[in-house]
């Protein structure tokens, strides 16, 4: 490896590794979101269910 590929390897792992963070939270607030609107359902069907 040369030292400028050594260079623009540095210069682009820490850039790779934000988008990866930034990916992974993105997945984390949808999956939650999922979730909660899943649970949601459940309430309501168990409501539905009491005939209320």
């Amino acid at each position: 490896m040369t030292e400028e590929q050594a260079g623009e390897l540095a210069e682009l792992q820490p850039k790779v590794a934000q988008q990866k963070q930034q990916s992974k939270e993105r997945s984390a607030k949808r999956y939650q979101g999922l979730r909660a609107a899943a649970d949601r359902v459940v309430v309501l069907e168990e409501l539905e269910g009491r005939g209320s």
